[in-house]
Formats: structure tokens, C-alpha cells, sequence
């Protein structure tokens, strides 16, 4: 809310508020029955859950099966898969309970400590405080002042952590991430030099050498676009298109269509409307009025223009906003020219 940093989840940081500072103590072992989950630990031991260390267990496959690989975050947090997939380079899925208990863990007192031969991703949440609370690896058993890297390593040490409303901000102090819904309509791709060295393209450095160009690339999804633009544009009866997004400017419903002097009507305001430069999506279906006008409104065209029976004896056409408003009766021989200035005040 500060200031102007913005991520997708999936790779959202944010500040981690480290415990408060201590002397590491010795390891002590606790009976700890029935607990099972970080916060029955925590109101076991009356410790707030950022002094607990939570063991999530993942398997990744290999040459001679599934290997269980034992993720560690400091228990007030949770893993977000994305960024410990991109840490390790992906493979990873959650381990069922029975490769857990064939890797000799035991799911509710399980932590890194005294593993030996499994390997250990930790969040680097682990390193803010000392004297932590960890699984001893025993049914019914925990750690008391579990510290890293003292009491146990890791093969890697990576921000893996999600984020959530309210964390810290990395980018400025005293402000907390919002958490907004949102709709990815594109992306950017930072591609390395890899295709520029397979397709020979360089350019000369300051120093005279020749050094492979930096690539990138980017992405508009239109059908991305278009929902966007429908979610946040819409009521109850259908989509609400803003004139500067919609496909046609002017839906135009032709009632009675077959008879003669509507459609010869509804033919001239199409003709002199698309001689303006107006979008004309003509309804001369044999449907009824009902349906006809469901479908305008929920297609959702700027405008709505109908010719009828009625219109005609008026010497009239019906012309209404989609956006809200009554409909009114506008003279036959300026209705194009008003349909295209309320376009125009409406900035298509």
C-alpha cells in the first residue's frame, strides 16, 4: 500500500518479521501427546507458531523410485509450491503417507533433525530466530531449541514461503501487502541468451568483444482481455461493452423484419450509420421481440437501436444506451448522426 511493488502470488516476496533475538540453548526432548498439528503445538507449549519449525514432506521421482525430500518453514508460514518448484528446478509432488512412513517419518513429530540420507529444502525463515520447536522424529515427541544450521543442514536454502495479506513489504518499510484478485491478461519472459547463441546473434561490448544478446519477449492474450473487460464490465442481463473494447458500436434490432417497410427502414439507418464509420451488428433475424432485445442486452453493445411498426408510424427510431438509461424515441432523419455523437461522448 505503499508503494508501487505488485507480484503474482506464485512469486510474491515479502518481509519475514524475525523472533525475537536469544543464546541458541540446548536440544530437549518433550512429550507431546496427541499433538499432531502446528497450532496444537503451539497452545501445548504456549509458543506462538513462528517458534515451531513445520516439516511438509514432497517425493520426487528417480532412477530407483519415488525419494521422499523433507521441506522445512518455519511453522506461522506456509510453502508455496510454485517458488519451491522453481528452486529446485520442479519434479516435486506432495509424498503419500505411504512413501512418508517407508522413508521412516512419522507424520506430526517429523522435522529435519536427525534424519540422515534424505535431503532437506528450508525456507530461509529458519535463520530469524533461534531456539525453535521441531518434531523429534518420535511419536508423540518434540524438540525443544531446534536451531539452524546448528542442529540440522539443508542441501538448499531458498525463499519458498507464500505470502499473504498483510506481510511485510520488501520494497518499503512499515507498509503491508493487499491481497486483490486479478486477471493475468499478459506476460513478460526474460529468455537469457540461450536463442541468441544457438542463432549467432551478438552484439559488440564496450571492450570490443562480441557477447550474445539478452532476449526477452511478451504476450497479449486477447481472449484474457476479453474476459477481463466482461468481469468488470457486466449486470445482471449481460455483458455492459465499453464503446473503446466493443466489437460493433450499434446493435440494431429490426422488428417485424419481414415486412416490407422496417426492413427497408432498418437497411437506410444501417447504411448511413456504417457511412459515418459506425459498427452496425444488425439483428433482421424472425424472432420476436423479446428474444431479440434479451440479445442486445446480453451481448452488450454500446447501443441499442430498434426498428418497428411503431418506430416507423413515429416516424422515430428507438435508440437506448446499454449502459443504463430509458430508451428514447429519436426522429428517423437524425438518428445517425445522434447515435454517432453519443459514440463519440462515450469515447469510441
Amino acid at each position: 500500500d505503499g508503494c508501487d511493488y505488485a507480484a503474482n502470488v506464485e512469486r510474491a516476496a515479502f518481509s519475514k518479521v524475525p523472533n525475537p533475538p536469544e543464546e541458541p540453548l540446548d536440544l530437549e526432548e518433550v512429550p507431546t501427546p496427541g499433538v499432531r498439528t502446528i497450532a496444537e503445538l503451539a497452545r501445548h507449549l504456549s509458543v506462538p507458531e513462528s517458534r515451531t519449525i513445520k516439516a511438509v514432506f514432497y517425493a520426487r521421482e528417480g532412477e530407483g523410485g519415488a525419494e521422499v525430500v523433507v521441506v522445512a518453514i518455519r511453522g506461522d508460514l506456509e510453502v508455496n509450491e510454485v517458488k519451491l518448484a522453481r528452486a529446485v528446478g520442479g519434479g516435486l509432488r506432495l509424498a503419500s503417507p505411504a512413501e512418508v512412513r517407508a522413508a521412516g517419518l512419522v507424520a506430526g513429530s517429523a522435522s529435519p533433525i536427525g534424519l540422515g540420507g534424505l535431503p532437506v529444502i528450508a525456507d530461509d525463515s529458519l535463520r530469524l530466530g533461534a531456539n525453535l520447536v521441531a518434531g523429534a522424529n518420535r511419536e508423540g515427541y518434540h524438540l525443544l531449541n531446534a536451531n539452524f544450521p546448528r542442529d540440522f543442514d539443508a542441501d538448499l536454502v531458498a525463499d519458498i514461503a507464500l505470502a499473504r495479506n498483510g506481510a511485510g513489504c520488501v520494497a518499503c518499510t512499515g507498509c503491508g501487502l493487499s491481497e486483490r484478485r486479478g486477471i493475468e491478461v499478459g506476460h513478460v519472459f526474460k529468455l537469457g541468451t540461450g536463442y541468441a547463441e544457438a542463432l549467432g546473434a551478438v552484439f559488440s561490448a564496450e571492450d570490443g568483444g562480441q557477447r550474445p544478446v539478452v532476449m526477452g519477449c511478451y504476450g497479449i492474450g486477447l481472449g484474457r482481455m476479453l474476459a477481463a473487460v466482461i468481469e468488470q464490465h457486466h449486470d445482471e442481463r449481460g455483458i455492459v461493452f465499453p464503446a473503446s473494447v466493443a466489437p460493433y458500436h450499434v446493435h440494431l434490432a429490426a422488428l417485424n423484419a419481414h415486412r416490407p417497410e422496417v426492413a427497408a427502414a432498418a437497411d437506410a439507418l444501417e447504411s448511413e450509420l456504417e457511412g459515418r464509420g459506425v459498427e452496425v451488428l444488425y439483428d433482421d433475424r424472425r424472432e420476436s421481440a423479446g428474444v431479440k432485445l434479451n440479445d442486445a442486452d446480453l451481448i452488450g453493445l454500446p447501443i441499442r437501436a430498434v426498428v418497428s411498426p411503431r418506430s416507423i408510424r413515429d416516424g422515430a427510431v428507438e435508440v437506448r444506451a446499454r449502459a443504463g438509461g430509458e430508451a428514447s424515441a429519436v426522429p428517423a432523419a437524425s438518428a445517425a448522426g445522434e447515435i454517432a455523437a453519443m459514440l463519440s461522448a462515450m469515447g469510441a
